[in-house]
């Protein structure tokens, strides 16, 4: 098992491809496929393969395939060699983990096991901000399965090796994007009173936001919102008319979404008021909770009974493995710890030090397969 792992990870490693480009990435995937003969359909960059059981209830498992735009800081001889592009979430172990199952499924039949229930695997491109997973449920390939539950693990490193993170219920955050354009008055910066300063006045707007979560929300509500991108101006005398905003929200009550925009957009108002500027927001609820369903969550522990699980950690961030759900499938994203600090693996995801131990990677595989039995597909 190890040995396929390594393969695998190791070289995905050194060909990191951002979201819907994973071109490489996916030849590389159904290269493997082709050699397993394990039946396969393209959704662009995803690839969604599927091994047939004597029923065609199906149980299903994902794992994601892109790469972020970082430039990786390692000495590992598996570094990327894509400039400016890395895999810093570990979606690279992720798709070994997969194709080493698939691997591992084989030779259990070739050795006489018979699939009860037949079985998909989703190679899915473009996770990060992308929403990959809208394409493939939009898929009728995909839609043509009977899937009765659907599976992702996704490597953590705040546990650690040989440690998972499974819980009932949510374990992502909704994410709602941003995009403000703030339009002021540009002029000399030795003049400022002849414009209107639309730095000064996004610095404020800004700060206002974050009155929404002190004194709008209630403290027990888990809200997050952060502007991460503020451009505006290129030289050092001119006070530009206009800047521009990146941000996100993460929240895990959705009901809170119409209250929260309609706030926004009342400080917005105030400020073209109070300032004679315009700010044009776009709101836009992008990926939605993962919410993990109990009766998997119970499989899944039975599955690591032999593990140490933690019941109570989630996700900060959003997880398009939210989608698989939006038709009524059940699912279940669980975490497998990576942590070694002897090591030094120890960075956290999305940072250009980011890695693990492939050895790491075996726990995932090995609950993979106690699932199917614990999904009565073997």
């Amino acid at each position: 098992m190890l040995n396929n792992l390594n393969t695998h990870r190791n070289y995905l490693h050194t060909i990191p491809e951002i979201a819907l480009n994973e071109f490489k990435t996916a030849e590389y995937i159904r290269e493997v496929l082709d050699k397993e003969k394990i039946e396969y359909h393209c959704v662009g960059t995803s690839t969604v393969a599927f091994i047939p059981g004597e029923s065609d209830q199906c149980i299903a498992f994902r794992a994601d395939i892109d790469a972020l735009p970082l430039t990786e800081e390692s000495t590992n001889p598996f570094k990327s060699k894509t400039p400016g592009m890395m895999h810093a979430c570990g979606h690279d172990g992720h798709t070994a983990m997969l194709l080493t199952f698939i691997q591992e499924i084989k030779l259990l039949i070739s050795k006489g096991t018979k699939l009860k229930k037949s079985l998909v695997f989703i190679f899915q491109a473009g996770e990060e901000g992308a929403g990959g997973a809208r394409f493939i449920v939009a898929d009728e390939y995909y839609k043509s399965k009977n899937i009765e539950a659907i599976y992702a693990l996704h490597v953590y490193p705040e546990i650690k090796v040989g440690e998972f993170a499974v819980k009932s219920g949510f374990v992502s955050l909704q994410n709602i994007n941003l995009d403000i354009v703030l339009t002021g008055k540009g002029c000399h910066g030795a003049q400022p009173h002849k414009g209107i300063d639309s730095i000064l006045i996004g610095a404020k707007l800004v700060e206002a936001y974050q009155s929404i979560k002190s004194r709008n929300i209630p403290s027990y509500e888990h809200f997050l919102l952060t502007i991460g991108a503020f451009h505006a101006g290129t030289v050092r005398n001119i006070i530009p008319g206009t800047v521009n905003m990146l941000g996100t929200i993460r929240l895990e009550n959705i009901s809170l979404i119409p209250f929260i925009q309609e706030r926004m957009e009342h400080i917005n108002k105030g400020f073209e008021l109070a300032f004679d500027v315009k700010i044009d927001m776009k709101f836009q609820p992008f990926y939605p909770p993962v919410v993990n369903d109990s009766n998997l969550f119970e499989k899944a522990l039975k599955a690591l009974k032999d593990k140490k699980v933690f019941t109570d950690i989630s996700l900060s961030g959003s997880e398009d493995f939210s989608f698989y759900s939006q038709n009524g499938t059940p699912g279940l994203l669980a975490l497998v710890g990576i942590r070694d600090e002897e090591k030094g693996h120890v960075c956290a995801l999305h940072n250009n030090r980011f890695d693990f131990e492939n050895e790491a990677l075996i726990h995932g595989v090995e609950f993979f397969k106690n699932l199917l039995q614990e999904n009565n597909a073997i």
